[in-house]
């Protein structure tokens, strides 16, 4: 579709968790009539998946089991006339590369997006918050790495707790007001380490950390992804107008 300067087809696998699989589509569509203006809204298809089977896989770490199962999501979304596809969820990103193995379909990286977005900002320590799985491996570091950026996480049992408040709570909209409270705690833990920036690298963690309670850059993957997405579909139209 690239060569008659249409907006692209986004393809979107949801479901890992819904709240945030919402979101990603209110920001896309917003964003997208921000763009273009009037009542425009970009051509989307959505897979969503059962995430508590992926929760299982990623718990005992049997990434050929989550590759496939979003790999098999892209090719229906292909089928479907998806252009590229992005995935509504940080910690499948661990098995990013053998996703792409198993697909043509071009993936747009939420990890990437978010350390090219940190360098963009010239911030030189990021202070992490996300699953335990995005916190400990290290498929987000490198990317960080990469751009030549430190990156810190919480203590382990920090760690510990955000991994069941994740799952427990985030993941289904009810959130205590002392979870909250203690995300907030250990955000404010991660400053006193010297970090420059948070990275909210789990889709479900800006339902409880609050931009406007930082008075440093607070990077939400969900916004950096969904402008990735935008600006990906919509780079051939604006090209040809």
């Amino acid at each position: 579709m690239t060569d008659s300067g249409e907006v692209l087809k986004i393809g979107l696998v949801g479901g890992l968790s819904f709240p945030s699989t919402i979101t990603y589509y209110d920001r896309i569509n917003r964003l997208v009539n921000r763009r273009l203006g009037k009542s425009h809204s970009p051509r989307i298809v959505l897979e969503s998946l059962d995430f508590q089977p992926m929760m299982e896989w990623i718990a005992r770490r049997d990434g050929v089991a989550v590759a496939r199962e979003i790999a098999a999501a892209a090719s229906r979304l292909e089928t479907s006339g998806a252009d590229f596809f992005a995935i509504c969820c940080n910690t499948v990103h661990e098995y990013a590369g053998l996703i792409e193995e198993r697909t043509a379909l071009p993936l747009v990286n939420i990890c990437r997006a978010t350390a090219q977005e940190a360098a963009r900002r010239e911030v030189s320590t990021v202070g992490l918050l996300g699953s335990a799985f995005s916190m400990e491996e290290a498929f987000y570091r490198d990317e960080f790495t990469a751009e030549g950026i430190k990156v810190v996480v919480p203590e382990p049992p920090d760690r510990a707790f955000m991994q069941d408040a994740i799952e427990r709570e985030l993941c289904t909209g009810d959130v205590s007001r002392t979870t909250c409270e203690r995300f907030t705690r250990i955000a404010r833990d991660l400053l006193k380490a010297g970090t420059e920036a948070l990275v909210l690298a789990c889709t479900e963690v800006p339902l409880v950390i609050r931009a406007e309670e930082f008075d440093v850059p607070v990077i939400d993957t969900v916004d950096v992804h969904t402008a990735a997405i935008v600006e990906r579909a919509l780079t051939p139209f604006m090209e040809h107008t």
